[in-house]
């Protein structure tokens, strides 16, 4: 459509410039990949004494882990170096450096690790971006200043510095500062994000257009007082934008606003239309980031600064407030999952009080708090009022679980909006709506159903949805073994990541049934998680489970619902599931000899789940159910040598068998017994250490397997035997 909208403008001078910017977007993507290929390591190798040179605002640190973008000194390779300090000293001492360093680092050079489920945040093509292919996994590390230093060093340094700064201001305000001005996180705005999230107001801190509109106000009006001229002041927020530009952060939506401002800037000399500058700022990104418009923030950026530049001048107050959000809804669905109805108002309302207090506020407040001391005081309490009422909007019902419609659909809504844009009519947002009322029943009632074996690391967990109904169950939630600790309740564990996430991405709100295989925390430990984040209507357990203490201090006083504890022994069946107990036989402890397995139909095949049960259990099952065959099985404890009896599978003839382990762990899972045991039965290995989440999708007669790896993005990883 827009390449027949050029053609048909029948300008020699446009095809031309757009023919050539095109081939030249093509080459530099080309180019993108090949870097990618070439640069990124095939296998671990180790390396020693290596110089790094590290720039201080790119250095993070979480408790005792530390974090840092580098470049190689030698061969300007920019890489991720991940170390483990040692001690607490040596956290504070790399903390209270605000020059550039230079650190000499021995360890493993390894690629970047890749998203291993379905819709999981992928940190790899995150660190794309900015030209990053692999990481170093420090064991020794040594630091030294370096003070020579170049204009854009300089600027980094600066922006360390400011953080630092900041962070003696009192909370919130250092967090607004450092976050709006610099474009760095605070941990102490955490709760704060979530409900600016939930409300859909993401972009207000996200440095973008409208912070350096304000900023360039501010300076523009601070500069007429200090006696400047025009064209002197034209010309000085022209060199300092960009220098502003690495003390923001360079944002991909930060990159677009300077591009803008800048093409803005320079108008009467280039005749550019804000249009113009808006296509400018497109092809510079571009030109920048190839994967720009593959992101939430690059595409929302570019999205709305387009919409406010065609939006007829008539389409004012909430109407244009209204359409602002319809333009950016497909792109949220297709990134959040989640949308509030409350965000229409909220955008119209907040948006205006934030752009002409909140933001002008911290601006005053981090320039001059040394000559006003009291007026940080003051706006830090018109923050933290700022804060309760988002705190409390954000709690308001109205938050739809819409989950993650499929890319034609987003398409479709999205060309939609565009049309709408142009012809403004209550008809045209009714037609809108009824699309996107087909869209929410095509996620949440699936025509297909499924069973996807998560990749939850060492643990197991496997989710079942059932077609042409929004039935969904849960076989176990993973979680993390702590040796010798007790288990932190976190909002943030590794199942928030990735089953969490995926259900999210399905329209998940409700889990009808968790089934919980025993007490072992890496197949329940996660359950805290999962019942804050959904309605559970019932857990069920191997019999004797049910009132141990290592399930019920799982269950937090604040989940969504206190969902019924189901004891169950071998021969019970649920209603409305297609699974049915083969064990335990009698009441139990909820050991792994304990573990309830559980088989069923789902759709042409046959499954069974064996939680983490050893060899006497199975052959116990198998004396009991001497004609039992099954066709697909997970394994049990995770493919140690505990479980699968080479009679057991005789027996059971699976053709494919699951194994839920994670990379290098410190048991050695699977077992090369095992894999033998596998390899003489003729059973097909598939386990989530190498193709990550497993995917089953069924459809009446027909169905498909789907992994979200290859099987040879984690070979470097992985034992020499599973890549056989």
């Amino acid at each position: 459509m827009t390449f027949y909208r050029i053609i048909s403008l029948k300008e020699r001078t446009v095809l031309i410039v757009t023919c050539c910017i095109a081939i030249f977007t093509a080459v530099r993507c080309f180019n993108e990949q090949q870097n990618i290929r070439s640069i990124t390591v095939k296998q671990q190798c180790e390396i020693t004494n290596r110089t790094y040179l590290v720039l201080p605002d790119q250095v993070t640190i979480n408790d005792s882990f530390i974090s840092a973008r580098a470049t190689d000194v030698q061969t300007g390779e920019r890489v991720i170096l991940a170390y483990f300090a040692k001690n607490y000293q040596e956290v504070q001492k790399i903390s209270k450096i605000s020059s550039v360093m230079r650190w000499t680092v021995s360890g493993n050079k390894c690629p970047l690790e890749p998203a291993t489920n379905f819709n999981q945040f992928d940190s790899q093509r995150y660190y794309w971006q900015f030209h990053i292919y692999n990481q170093v996994k420090c064991k020794q590390l040594r630091v030294v200043n370096n003070y020579q230093s170049g204009l854009i060093q300089r600027c980094h340094v600066l922006r360390a510095k400011l953080y630092t700064y900041f962070s003696y201001f009192p909370h919130p305000l250092a967090s607004y500062c450092q976050q709006l001005i610099l474009g760095m996180k605070n941990d102490q705005s955490a709760e704060m994000m979530e409900n600016v999230k939930r409300l859909g107001l993401l972009h207000l801190f996200c440095i973008s257009g409208m912070h350096v509109v304000l900023i360039t106000d501010c300076l523009r009006k601070g500069l007429v007082r200090a006696h400047f001229n025009r064209e002197d002041i034209e010309w000085l927020l022209i060199i300092s934008l960009p220098i502003y530009l690495i003390i923001g952060g360079g944002s991909i939506s930060l990159i677009r606003a300077v591009i803008m401002a800048e093409m803005n800037l320079i108008q009467r000399v280039t005749g550019l239309s804000s249009l113009d500058g808006w296509a400018m700022s497109l092809l510079g990104g571009l030109l920048f980031d190839p994967w720009l418009l593959l992101t939430l923030g690059g595409q929302l950026s570019y999205l709305l600064s387009f919409a406010l530049q065609v939006i007829s001048n008539t389409i004012r107050s909430y109407r244009q407030s209204l359409l602002l959000n319809l333009v950016s809804l497909p792109s949220v669905l297709a990134f959040v999952y989640e949308i509030h109805l409350l965000t229409f108002i909220c955008s119209f309302l907040i948006i205006p009080f934030f752009s002409e207090i909140i933001f002008p506020a911290v601006i005053i407040s981090a320039l001059l708090s040394k000559w006003l001391p009291l007026f940080p005081l003051l706006v830090n309490y018109l923050l933290k009022e700022f804060e309760w009422l988002l705190g409390e909007l954000s709690n308001w019902p109205g938050l739809i679980r819409f989950g993650k419609p499929s890319a034609i659909i987003i398409w479709v809504l999205f060309i939609v909006t565009l049309l709408i844009i142009d012809h403004y009519r209550l008809r045209s947002l009714l037609f809108l709506g009824g699309l996107y009322a087909i869209a929410f029943i095509t996620v949440h009632i699936p025509l297909y159903g499924e069973v996807t074996f998560v990749d939850i690391g060492q643990g197991d967990s496997v989710i079942i949805r059932y077609p042409f109904s929004n039935r969904v169950e849960l076989i176990d939630t993973g979680g993390k073994l702590l040796f010798g600790k007790r288990p932190a309740r976190t909002k943030r564990d590794y199942a928030t990541k990735t089953s969490i996430n995926y259900l999210k991405s399905c329209g998940v709100s409700k889990i009808d049934t968790i089934y919980l295989s025993h007490h072992d925390l890496d197949h329940i430990g996660y359950l805290t998680s999962v019942l804050q984040n959904f309605k559970v209507k019932q857990l069920v357990v191997p019999k004797g489970m049910e009132k141990q203490h290592s399930l019920i201090r799982l269950i937090p006083v604040n989940c969504q619902q206190i969902p019924q504890i189901l004891p169950v022994v071998a021969g019970n069946k649920l209603s409305c599931s297609n699974l049915y107990v083969l064990h335990p036989f009698d009441k139990s402890e909820g050991k792994n000899e304990d573990s309830m397995v559980l088989a069923g139909v789902f759709g042409q095949l046959k499954f069974m789940f064996m939680g983490d049960l050893d060899r006497q259990g199975e052959r116990n099952i198998m004396h009991r159910n001497p004609d039992l065959k099954i066709d697909v099985l997970k394994l049990g404890h995770h493919g140690s040598k505990t479980s699968s009896d080479p009679q057991f599978i005789r027996q059971l003839l699976p053709r494919i068998g699951i194994i839920s382990a994670g990379r290098q762990n410190r048991y050695g899972h699977p077992n090369q017994e095992t894999l033998i045991t596998l390899s003489k039965n003729n059973v097909k290995l598939v386990s989530t250490q190498r193709y990550g989440m497993i995917r089953y999708r069924y459809y009446g007669s027909s169905y498909h397997w789907q992994t979200k790896l290859k099987g040879d993005e984690y070979g470097w990883m992985l034992p020499r035997l599973n890549n056989k």
